[in-house]
């Protein structure tokens, strides 16, 4: 089984089917939890899932994986009065779940350019650019988000194509760009730890 199959089945039957003991099943007995949501360790992640309102549901629009990392991008229902879209990253060990981080934000509306957080893409078409997409996006990271020159922008794009999915930012580079001069982005990346690259 690969670590996406082992991710999929794993957070199939403890989150959809809330059966508690697929965590005997597919998480390390040293499960390290890095979300602010519960304590770490299967324990505290059993206690999670028995307490999940009614009606929590995880709506799965992509999952990537590399090796022992694997990315699930999806909508979240049922955890609050507005549906949060959420992007978790597992990490699998000896063919169990042995670590996971996540990043959650409330669903908002389509950006001035009509797209939602979550359209696009959800297949990997094209396996082999793995390299090639790591690389890029590690470049990306280190010029602009690190390295701050902001003036490389345009090496890394076509023209002016780009699609965009964050709700305040309109497509295109000139969209980006416009950002960044508002200050509307103002992201900045201290260190990157991994870079999970999937196909294209």
């Amino acid at each position: 089984m690969t670590a996406k199959e082992l991710v999929l089945q794993a957070t199939a039957e403890l989150f959809d089917k809330r059966d508690v003991s697929a965590v005997d099943r597919y998480w390390a007995d040293s499960y390290i939890e890095h979300s602010t949501q519960g304590g770490t360790g299967r324990e505290a992640l059993r206690a999670i899932v028995i307490g999940l309102p009614d009606g929590t549901a995880h709506e799965k629009i992509r999952v990537l994986s590399e090796d022992d990392l694997v990315v699930a991008h999806g909508l979240y229902h049922g955890l609050g009065p507005h549906p949060i879209v959420g992007c978790d990253v597992w990490r699998v060990a000896d063919g169990l779940i042995a670590e996971h981080w996540d990043a959650h934000q409330p669903a908002a509306d389509r950006n001035s350019s009509g797209h939602s957080m979550l359209d696009g893409p959800s297949e990997v078409r094209e396996p082999g650019m793995t390299a090639v997409s790591r690389k890029l996006v590690g470049d990306f990271v280190e010029l602009i988000m690190m390295g701050g020159d902001r003036s490389q922008l345009p090496r890394f794009f076509d023209g002016d194509s780009f699609i965009q999915h964050n709700p305040l930012i309109a497509d295109g580079v000139s969209g980006l760009g416009g950002a960044i001069q508002s200050g509307v982005w103002g992201a900045v990346v201290e260190r990157c730890h991994r870079i999970i690259a999937d196909g294209e």
